[in-house]
């Protein structure tokens, strides 16, 4: 299966697949309405979004399925100005639509704000300010989450670890000198969306030493013409736009929760999901995590940084239901009982997203050619020659490629070409 990206979708092209097993006839739902009213707004005012609202209201149709054990995050990845938080912004809870009992907005929090352990505030009063509790069975949508995963190390890896536990969807507690042991000791399930600009390297190795739990979307990017952003100009019609798109998806979103409450679909008796597609979820996560595993570097005599070993990667177990969650909810919002290609186009999308982002250019290229060198990665990816290698020796070590050294002597670069494992990436 490989994926290709345009401005408003996203296609994949599956493999020879084994033959399905036979399924149970699909139980039809008590269903909401389409996303007609939705796609016109966004096809009408923001067409190149399309993709990433659909993928926004899938991790709000999730929030319906019974069984669910850990909350469910999308953060949208993409440089300002490209239509991120505009996406975030159109789930915003108007006045009246009734969607405030399922979205929790916040633009901006900290990890310590779950449970606090504030000094300026009465000991009494403290479960009243606990952000945890007020998330329960709702969508957290924060639009900015840049300063996160930004910053010092060590205030990074102390941020990490506690949206880890919380992640976890066991509650979260903590101790402190002062207030002693606080926190809720039940499962707390929610989902979260969020926006950052995308992230440096570092962010991704800290992630993958600790075990995340984040999957990202990156938004499609694309220059405006010169045409498109006189229109702009002339119209200044984006506070219109905006309305008409919030106004579209909470009205969705009202519809949604009606005929499908939070936790109310049992998805073995209302949803068919072939073992078929359930295979490509396995290999989606199996690629995932072998690469975003932490490699581990060290230096030449000549101080240059040369990747020497991966880490063992995470095991799959999670990813595979947060993908199972996420198909299963865009499913669901598509009025549908039975997950089919559509929605493992999404679980491909937010999977290649999920990579360190210097290494995506590269995989997604493989996808296409037989074999990536280090001239090419070099020119995909904006870097110097010997970063270029370095990338592609990562690769071979994670286990998605294979490494072929090139040569000094005659001007041969580095190559690298697909996995064996892996190899299904191609058509």
């Amino acid at each position: 299966m490989i994926v290709t990206e345009t401005n408003t979708a996203v296609s994949y092209f599956p493999v020879s697949k084994p033959a399905a097993a036979a399924q149970p006839k699909p139980i039809h739902l008590v269903r909401p309405a389409g996303l007609s009213a939705v796609d016109a707004a966004i096809n009408k005012h923001y067409p190149a979004l399309r993709g990433s609202v659909h993928a926004a209201l899938a991790v709000f149709g999730s929030m319906s399925l019974q069984g669910r054990t850990k909350p469910l995050s999308v953060i949208f990845e993409a440089p300002s100005g490209h239509g991120k938080t505009a996406v975030l912004q159109m789930a915003f809870p108007l006045a009246k639509s009734g969607i405030e009992n399922y979205v929790y907005r916040s633009d901006k929090f900290t990890p310590k704000s779950f449970v606090s352990h504030a000094a300026s505030v009465k000991e009494a009063e403290l479960g009243k300010i606990d952000l945890l509790p007020r998330l329960e069975n709702k969508v957290l949508i924060t639009k900015e989450l840049a300063p996160l995963f930004r910053g010092r190390e060590e205030e990074m890896q102390e941020n990490f670890s506690m949206l880890i536990s919380v992640l976890d969807g066991k509650g979260f507690t903590s101790d402190t000198g002062m207030r002693g042991k606080r926190g809720y000791e039940r499962p707390i399930l929610f989902n979260w969306l969020g926006a950052t600009t995308p992230l440096p390297a570092r962010t991704h190795r800290m992630m993958s030493q600790l075990g995340t739990r984040l999957l990202f979307y990156e938004v499609p990017t694309a220059e405006p013409t010169e045409e498109e952003l006189l229109k702009y100009a002339v119209t200044g019609d984006a506070g219109k736009a905006e309305q008409a798109c919030q106004k579209a998806v909470n009205t969705f979103l009202g519809e949604f929760f009606t005929g499908h409450p939070v936790g109310s679909v049992n998805p073995k008796d209302r949803l068919t999901f072939s073992e078929d597609l359930l295979r490509q979820v396995v290999r989606w996560a199996q690629f995932l995590v072998s690469a975003r595993a932490e490699v581990k570097c060290d230096k030449t005599e000549g101080a240059e940084w040369i990747p020497i070993v991966a880490a063992p990667p995470e095991a799959p177990w999670k990813v595979i239901n947060y993908f199972k969650e996420l198909a299963m909810g865009h499913a669901l919002i598509n009025n549908r009982t039975e997950v089919d290609d559509s929605d493992l186009e999404l679980v491909a999308r937010v999977a290649t997203s999920s990579v360190p982002g210097h290494l995506r250019p590269i995989i997604r290229d493989l996808w296409h050619q037989d074999e990536v060198n280090s001239g090419r990665a070099q020119a995909l990816c904006g870097v110097t020659r010997p970063s270029a290698r370095r990338y592609l020796k990562e690769l071979s070590l994670l286990g998605i490629a294979k490494h072929i050294d090139g040569s000094p002597a005659t001007n041969e670069p580095d190559r690298i070409i697909l996995s064996d494992r892996f190899a299904w990436l191609r058509p």
